[in-house]
Order: structure tokens, then sequence, then C-alpha cells
């Protein structure tokens, strides 16, 4: 069985390189003409709309023109378009009506609810086949054996209407032609149970059973680090359930624990090609602790620029990891990041941006956000072909300025891994909120104290202005208390009980004191403040 699902495998391959890759490949050549023509057939389809009318879609000839007439949007102001459409099913914002909605947090208490058309599914399997045939391309192997791929769930609740809203991932894994879902480690259903505790001790016990898994698929890095941890504090009662299915599997995994002492990726699954998983923001800081877990020979690939809103980049280059823009799928403008900040909005197009330059990103996509502005950092760093790759820096909302140091959270990330290394110690989770009211920064450490002191000199480094206001005494100096164990599990589920999506679910490392509603009090190691 498993030859002819790799037979079928191969085959499918080859469909997507002379299907997909070839005809993406040609369109990276010409990156401006691809995004006017795009844009100009997102504008033809939905002119009808009551979005297109009020914003005269059917009168735009241009990319000048479309800037001229349509305003930056984020979410708020296109909800009243995407709920009259559910409740009424007419055209207010697309001329398609939506099969489902993908939720996710908004900045409001109500949640945000992105349209799903059919449209957005077909373009979701088409930016997954590239990115998989690029993994085939340059990893041998990495799709011969089982695939441990971890979704949200497809459906998580319904609107008045009925319809329903859940992720495009879970829909995605669920509806896999069945000689595909063979390949799955995880069957579908697991995803959706709602006891966390319970799914993910499931997910382990698929995952551990099976020796011969060659690649592996999730968006966060804790989620790995976590299976991992399940591994070993739950490791008899897994080796038990394993052995009334595979007595072989279990006493391999028992030899295996007496040997090594400890559950290790790179034990358990010496065939293991590939790790797809988020690298860059803040979940780059988890990247080197995932890292020692796995074989020399395991490759840890870019998931790519993805959100609930759109698909923003294909990982073409599982080596280098180098990612595009979907410039086949949406419109991409950009404005520079200082420029951004500073009140100025010079938008420049796709073959415009510059290596080595930071930019908010302003997508118009095909279901029906138009200039949306996602509050987005990406880096260009290179070029393929004639078209730039990117990587995701960070959410706009990771800076602070209480004073005017304007404090980055990617400064803080380079910061604490300096920290790391200058302290051989390993920090799973980390966080720095600025407080106005008594113009200082308090730094949570999860790790037992030590002499962090010298996180102040080494944010001093990597911002000038940081320094000056520290030494001027016009922020008073960085407090740092230290937390237990368990403070990053307990933050991430207050936060999705607040209503984020655990499959997406990211820590933003910086943000204001009053933007961060979780009591870290529980958790501090001692009563009195563990201060430096």
């Amino acid at each position: 069985m498993d030859r002819i699902v790799n037979s079928i495998v191969v085959l499918k391959m080859a469909f997507i390189r002379l299907f997909l890759w070839y005809p993406l490949i040609r369109l990276t050549r010409r990156p401006r003409d691809t995004q006017k023509k795009l844009l100009l057939h997102i504008l033809r389809t939905n002119k009808d709309t009551s979005y297109g009318q009020k914003h005269g879609f059917a009168g735009i000839a241009s990319i000048d023109d479309y800037r001229a007439t349509v305003p930056i949007n984020r979410y708020e102001e296109l909800r009243e378009y995407i709920s009259k459409q559910d409740a009424e099913n007419k055209p207010h914002l697309t001329s398609r009506q939506p099969v489902m909605y993908a939720q996710t947090s908004g900045t409001t208490s109500e949640p945000k609810y992105i349209p799903i058309l059919k449209q957005t599914i077909v373009q979701h399997r088409r930016s997954q086949h590239i990115a998989a045939f690029a993994k085939y391309l340059a990893l041998p192997g990495v799709f011969g054996g089982k695939i441990l791929a971890i979704a949200s769930p497809a459906v998580e609740g319904h609107l008045k209407s009925g319809t329903a809203f859940g992720s495009m991932s879970g829909l995605i894994y669920k509806s896999m032609p069945a000689i595909v879902r063979s390949k799955y480690v995880v069957p579908s259903d697991v995803f959706e149970l709602t006891d966390n505790e319970r799914k993910y001790y499931l997910i382990t016990r698929h995952a551990i059973a099976e020796p011969n898994i060659s690649t592996i698929a999730t968006a966060n890095p804790s989620t790995l680090l976590k299976i991992n941890e399940i591994m070993n504090l739950r490791s008899d009662e897994l080796i038990r359930e394993i052995e009334s299915d595979s007595p072989s599997r279990a006493r391999e995994l028992r030899e295996l624990l007496d040997q090594k002492g400890a559950f290790l990726f790179a034990d358990i699954w010496p065939n293991l090609r590939s790790v797809t998983t988020w690298t860059s923001g803040s979940c780059g800081v988890l990247i080197p602790t995932l890292r020692k877990k796995l074989s020399e020979a395991t490759k840890i690939v870019e998931m790519g620029y993805l959100s609930s809103e759109f698909r923003g980049g294909i990982t073409v280059d599982a080596i280098d990891n180098k990612q595009i823009p979907t410039l086949h799928e949406n419109f991409f403008e950009f404005v520079e990041k200082d420029l951004w900040e500073a009140g100025k909005s010079v938008f420049l197009g796709l073959d415009e941006i510059e290596d080595g330059k930071q930019y908010y990103v302003f997508a118009t996509t095909q279901n029906g956000l138009y200039r949306y502005d996602i509050d987005d950092i990406i880096e260009v760093t290179g070029r393929f072909n004639e078209t730039p790759t990117i990587r995701f820096v960070q959410k706009g909302k990771g800076v602070t300025n209480l004073t005017g140091e304007k404090l980055y959270e990617n400064q803080i990330i380079q910061a604490i891994s300096a920290l790391e290394k200058a302290q051989s110690i390993e920090l799973q989770f980390f966080m720095m909120l600025g407080a106005a009211e008594s113009l200082e920064y308090v730094l949570y450490i999860q790790h037992k104290p030590f002499d962090a002191s010298e996180i102040e000199s080494l944010l001093g480094e990597l911002n000038i202005e940081f320094f000056a206001k520290i030494k001027s005494g016009r922020l008073n100096p960085v407090r740092i208390i230290f937390v237990r164990d368990g403070t990053a599990e307990a933050y991430k589920q207050d936060m999705i009980k607040s209503g984020q999506r655990e499959g997406q679910f990211k820590v933003v490392h910086l943000q204001y004191r009053e933007n961060c509603l979780f009591d870290f009090s529980p958790y501090v190691w001692e009563k009195s403040d563990s201060t430096t």
C-alpha cells in the first residue's frame, strides 16, 4: 500500500511541476504586470458589489486610480459589509457568497470573521501544492514516509445565518483525497476536541506510535515542544497504550528511553527529513530549542507568511528558506516602516521594494479585503528572478514608545538571544511590558532567577534611543520578574479563551501593560519581586 501511495505522490509532483510550479516561476519574471492584471481582475469581478459600487471599481483602470479611489481599510471598516453579506446573502463585499469564515481575534472584543470563498480554498490548496513541491525538489525522501500535520478545527461554530466558521488548515486537512489522508498520522477528528490536554495527548499518542514519519508541519514551533514534553512526562502511559496495538513499537520505544533517558524527535523518527513551521518573528525564539531535538539531517523549513486573512508568501527554496509573496493571488502594496510610522503614506508596488528594507504590508485579496492594513512588517531578503523574497519580521503592534525610544519586538528577541548565549541558558518564554504610568519596562522571564541585569545594555546596543532615555533618567531601569514553569502555557490558554486561534497563536513579546490582561502574579518565583 505504501508503495502505491508513494507512486501516486511522484505522479502528483510531476503534475504540480508542470501545471503549478512552472507557471508561477514564469510570473516571478514580471511581477508588475502580474500584479496589475490580478488587481484589475479583482475589481472587475467585484464591481457590482455594494463596496465596489461605492468606490467606483468599474471606472478604475490603473494602480494609481485604485490608490486614489479606495481607502486603506482595517477590519472594522469592512465588518458591516461582511455581516450584511452573511445575513442577507447579497453581494455587499464579494460577488460570490462565502462558503465559510475564518475566525480570528480582533482589536475589539468581537472576533473577526474573514470570508472564505470556494476560490479561496482552491488558492490555498494550490499554494500548499507549490510549497510541497519545493520541499520535494530540495529534500529527497521528504514524502517517503508518513506525515505529521497539525491543524486547527475545520469548524468551530456557526454564525446566526448558519454559515460555519473555523480554520482553513482544518478544512484542507479534512477534505484531502483518501489516498493522501492515508499518509497522515493524526485523524482529523482529534483536532475537533475542545479538551486541549486530551487533544495534545492523542496527537502525541498517534505520532509516537508511527516510526516512519518523514515530514512534520505545524504553524507554531511551540506545538512541537509541547508534544515532546508530553512524550517525556507521560512516556510510561504512552508506551502501555501503544503496546496493545504494536508490541514491537512499544518495545523499541522502551529500549530507546532506557538508552537515552529521554525522547528526542531525532531518535524516535530517524527518517524525519523536514519540519515545516514558522521560523521568523516571535516564533524564531523557539527554533534553537527545537533544533536540538532534531537530527542534522532534518531541515527546518519556513512555513511562509500566513495569516487568517490571507496567505502572503510561499517558500520556493526549502534549502535557504526563501519565500516569495503570493503575487498570483493577492495584490500587494508596501510602505517603508519608518515612513508609515511617521504618518507618511508613500505606497510602493511589489516590483519597487528594495533589498534589506522593512515595509508595512497592505493587501487586496480575492475574498474581499481591499487595501487591507494587516499591521505586519516584512523585510526584503533578496530576489527570485525579478520578484522580491521576503521574511516576516513582526506585527506592527510589537512596538512600544514611552518616551521616544521606539522599542521593537525584534530588538527584545535579539537581546534575549544574546543574554541566552552569555548565560548559556535557554529561555522558552519571556515578555516585556511597557508601563506608561511609571515610565518603565517590566520583563517577565520564565526561568529560575539569575543575573539578567545586562539586558539593559544589550537593548541599548540595539536601540540608541532606548539607551539614551535610560541614561538620562527619562526611562526608569528595566524591572525583571522571574516566573515559574507553566507560565507560558497558562498565558497561551488565557489568550485562546479570549478569542485567539490556537493554531495561529503567537506570543507578542513586547506590548504595553494595558494591552496585556494576563495576571503574572500567581507565577512569580517569590512573593516579593524578583528584580534586578
